[in-house]
């Protein structure tokens, strides 16, 4: 059995539509997946939601917000890295894979957007509950943000990737 594969626009959305063909090539069937390839603004919600949704919880503990004073700088920087590298990985196997070439504009502003948002949903609930300090202390609110979007880029990422 041959196949076709072909990416077309369908509502809006690519999709890789995958035709199975006969012997004698006249199509028997198709498959119809998502390309999640290009960044939407329906995208940019469930990572908000996603992120939200885990970072909400984390926000009001007293544990994260003495750990944030308490942990050393270098420390936040190893979280950082962890967690870039954690996200890159998980971006290009569930989005990109085999599908990079011509989407690495795509790719980056994928995980530039998981982080933007992200750590903007976790500054929004921290300074709602008045657990941003950024103006008296701010190394101790940078490690807040970073601690608490640590677990909360996975919430985005896994609530991006529901289509």
């Amino acid at each position: 059995m041959k196949q076709k594969v072909e990416i077309q626009r369908l509502g809006g959305y690519l999709k890789e539509v995958i035709t199975f063909l006969d012997d004698s090539g006249k199509p028997i069937g198709s498959v119809v997946n998502p390309l999640m390839v290009e960044l939407k603004p329906r995208d940019v919600a469930q990572i908000f939601v996603g992120s939200f949704l885990v970072a909400a919880p984390l926000c009001f503990t007293e544990e994260v917000w003495k750990l944030s004073e308490e942990l050393p700088l270098l420390n936040t920087y190893y979280l950082i890295l962890c967690s870039f590298v954690t996200v890159v990985c998980f971006v290009y196997f569930n989005f990109y894979r085999n599908k990079l070439r011509g989407n690495v504009i795509n790719f980056i502003k994928r995980i530039i957007a998981v982080y933007t948002i992200t750590t903007t949903s976790v500054c929004l609930m921290l300074f709602l509950i008045n657990k941003l300090p950024f103006d008296q202390f701010p190394f101790v609110s940078f490690k807040r943000v970073i601690m608490i979007a640590f677990p909360s880029v996975f919430g985005g990422l896994i609530t991006d990737s529901l289509k």
